[in-house]
């Protein structure tokens, strides 16, 4: 209890997704004009209380945390209600994604501002199909910000995974769409479509993945070839949509997924360049943590702002506020924060796996690094650095493990030796992608670069695919249950929660042993 009582946003966190929980289950039946005056009633009792018990004001506050979950669910929920036609619409719309070719149709995300001429308040996401036209192949004009003028039937999202564990229809609501739609190849034409129906955050995401699109398009430019493209720019611009089915399997298989999503590794080493380029002096440290943290956020935005990106800018900034108040930097409480912020921002993250993932990634990590870590005392830097690392894998292995189960039906039995392949390779990845931006006016150093991140990606594709192809190199097959998978994560709790006292009964026992006979031999 005492060290939950020392991490007081990891409470409120916790209620907080208590009260989401609660308000996606039973929160329509009731309007969210009564959860607001709920929510304000119940922290106004809680500060009144904190006058006479601070015991009653904490439990106020908790209260208080759980109806605000039940009320920013509900208003999400309201705003994300799926939309249908029982007839074809005509639209304009805005392609917020670049059209990718699958088989005798484009898939792409649309953006509908206008439906039969009627500009719309709150415009609507779509995940769209359109066939494709063989003869005149004008979908090849087509990319990302391009408005175009339609006419389909508008389906509410269906799920098309019956047996697994993953909710796609969930996920499409996570990420904002209400809706999905088949266009037939003369059913649309390109057109000139406004943007001020969009928000400000929608419009400078579209122009910052406009930006992300000219950066890939010099990726091409250097000659990289479909699959080493496609791991670099996944791994350093968060653009996956190249990535083959084999090469994803291939990363699956051999646990090294997660280096395709942009998460902390990824962001850390941008904060070390960016330190690197402005310095480090203590004079105007302000101002250059200031635009170091300006410089990560714009990088999150560019690359589309993906979950485990805004956790990991979220958690450097209170990181960098902490170190410039000479505060504890690393903790759960900065985890809690994060993941707090990201869910009053939108709730139905709690759903997004990507979301889950990172967090109990980081969790485990923050949870189990040192004890795993000081099991083996080793004065040889690089044994010390080979230890520290297989401790982060571990660590993070035992927080993602029964996600990994619970959703893709598989364990990868090599995760902790392809690790020590894949981190230092997108590493390398990582720091030449930076390094070849910078030397964009030098185009023989840009070249030369090119050349070695070729080399990288392609012994990193070529060992995981040999990793992947032997025996017993991932257990497949494994269905585990919702109620399964719960208790899973209270078996590792209750094992955490028996070791730590354990160890701590073990440290008190030698403790008094040690002054026992130090006090024998000074008597």
């Amino acid at each position: 209890m005492k060290d939950l009582n020392r991490q007081p946003l990891l409470r409120l966190t916790l209620m907080l997704i208590l009260g989401i929980v609660i308000g996606d289950t039973w929160g329509d039946g009731i309007p969210v004009w009564v959860w607001l005056c709920f929510s304000a009633i119940t922290i106004t009792i809680a500060i009144i209380l904190g006058r006479r018990s601070s015991l009653l004001q904490g439990a106020g506050i908790m209260v208080a945390t759980i109806t605000i979950g039940i009320t920013v669910i509900t208003l999400e929920n309201q705003k994300t209600t799926p939309v249908e036609s029982l007839e074809e619409l005509s639209y304009e719309a805005v392609l917020m994604s670049e059209p990718i070719v699958r088989g005798k149709t484009i898939r792409c995300d649309l953006t509908i501002t206008k439906i039969n001429g009627q500009a719309l308040d709150h415009p609507i996401k779509v995940k769209a199909g359109i066939m494709r036209d063989t003869i005149t192949n004008r979908w090849q004009r087509l990319h990302l910000g391009d408005g175009i003028k339609a006419q389909s039937m508008l389906d509410a999202p269906k799920a098309f995974y019956a047996k697994s564990n993953f909710d796609y229809v969930r996920w499409l609501r996570t990420h904002g769409f209400r809706s999905q739609t088949f266009i037939y190849y003369s059913d649309w034409q390109k057109a000139a479509v406004s943007l001020s129906s969009l928000s400000l955050f929608e419009r400078t995401k579209l122009h910052a993945l406009r930006l992300r699109q000219k950066l890939l398009s010099h990726y091409r430019m250097l000659g990289l070839d479909e699959q080493q493209y496609a791991v670099i720019a996944a791994m350093t611009l968060g653009e996956k949509s190249q990535l083959s089915r084999q090469l994803k399997d291939d990363y699956s298989v051999t646990g090294a997924s997660h280096v395709l999503a942009l998460s902390g590794l990824h962001l850390s080493i941008i904060y070390a360049v960016l330190t690197l380029l402005l310095g480090r002096s203590r004079r105007w440290r302000w101002l250059s943590q200031g635009a170091i943290l300006l410089g990560i956020w714009m990088f999150v935005v560019l690359v589309g702002l993906p979950t485990s990106a805004i956790r990991s800018a979220t958690m450097l900034s209170v990181y960098s506020v902490c170190l410039l108040l000479n505060r504890q930097k690393a903790s759960i409480n900065t985890l809690s924060f994060a993941a707090a912020v990201m869910l009053l921002a939108n709730p139905l993250n709690l759903w997004d796996i990507g979301f889950q993932m990172s967090f109990m990634a980081v969790l485990a990590i923050l949870l189990f690094y040192r004890t795993l870590y000081y099991l083996i005392t080793l004065r040889n830097v690089v044994a010390g650095w080979l230890w520290g690392m297989t401790v982060v894998s571990l660590a993070a292995q035992i927080g993602t493990a029964p996600l990994v189960m619970y959703y893709f039906e598989r364990f990868s039995s090599y995760f902790l030796i392809t690790n020590f392949i894949v981190i230092p390779s997108a590493t390398i990845i990582l720091y030449g992608a930076v390094a070849m931006m910078l030397a964009m006016p030098f185009l023989a150093l840009q070249q030369l670069i090119a050349k070695g991140l070729v080399a990288v990606a392609t012994i990193l594709n070529d060992t995981l695919a040999t990793f992947a192809r032997l025996p017993w190199a991932s257990i497949e097959g494994i269905r585990i249950s919702t109620m399964q998978l719960y208790l899973i994560y209270i078996l590792v709790v209750s094992l955490t929660v028996l070791s730590a006292y354990l160890l701590k009964i073990t440290s008190h026992t030698r403790f008094k042993t040690k002054s026992k006979y130090t006090n024998g031999v000074d008597v």
